[in-house]
């Protein structure tokens, strides 16, 4: 911070000096400070994919341009949203944009900034063959992925914390389909060469940023900036 002399008149004949210079010195030395010094933390997917990463630098220019710097995060989804939710998190990364309005703790930022596929995965062609319409199966899909949760199938669910325990369970046996979004799920497989899975597309979601309340008065500016480098 830069120092800042005040100087006292030495007399009231030889120098009047009005208050108001006094005031506007010293508010110039406090606008020297930052406002914020800080990153803004924002949760990414631990499965990054290419058009993960796209994102990831969209927004990073988005937060620059607004004079914030961000340090994403990555860690499992159902983390990442209960820690937006109670404000430990500025923001995460996206998730699907209606998100926002099922939950009053979080603020969408109303830019598309991509579709998403949600996929089905099995060992098994046969199994995947009406799924949704089987109830002796075992459906295993990472705790927080809203795109599942929001997929009906009669079969039993089970979530799980993270994509490896998802994974985990197809190919020992313990489930007999797993749902992930098409691009974590192809990085996954590639980053760790795993077997090819059988699998099938089910619906596209469309995703965006997602705010803490904390941060709602950003969502403005960011669609704003967003949505500029869209067009």
């Amino acid at each position: 911070m830069p120092s800042c002399t005040i100087l006292k008149p030495v007399s009231t004949t030889s120098l009047k000096a009005p208050k108001f210079l006094a005031i506007l010195l010293l508010l110039i030395c406090l606008l020297a400070v930052p406002l914020r010094a800080d990153p803004i933390l924002i949760g990414t997917t631990q499965s990054p994919s290419p058009q993960s990463l796209y994102i990831e630098e969209q927004l990073r220019t988005a937060y620059n341009q607004l004079g914030l710097q961000v340090l994403f995060i990555p860690m499992p989804s159902e983390r990442r949203l209960r820690q937006v939710s109670n404000n430990q998190l500025g923001a995460d990364l996206f998730r699907i944009c209606q998100l926002g309005d099922d939950d009053d703790t979080l603020v969408t930022v109303q830019t598309k900034l991509g579709d998403f596929y949600l996929q089905a995965f099995s060992l098994s062609e046969q199994r995947l063959t009406n799924w949704q319409q089987q109830s002796d199966l075992i459906v295993v899909h990472v705790r927080g992925l809203k795109m599942a949760e929001l997929t009906p199938f009669a079969g039993s669910r089970l979530e799980v914390t993270d994509l490896p325990q998802a994974f985990g369970m197809l190919l020992q046996g313990r489930a007999d389909i797993m749902l992930e979004d098409q691009l974590s799920a192809e990085a996954y497989l590639q980053q760790y060469q795993l077997p090819e899975l059988t699998k099938v597309n089910l619906a596209p979601f469309a995703v965006c940023h997602v705010l803490s309340k904390e941060l709602s008065h950003l969502a403005e500016p960011l669609q704003q900036r967003l949505q500029a480098m869209q067009d």
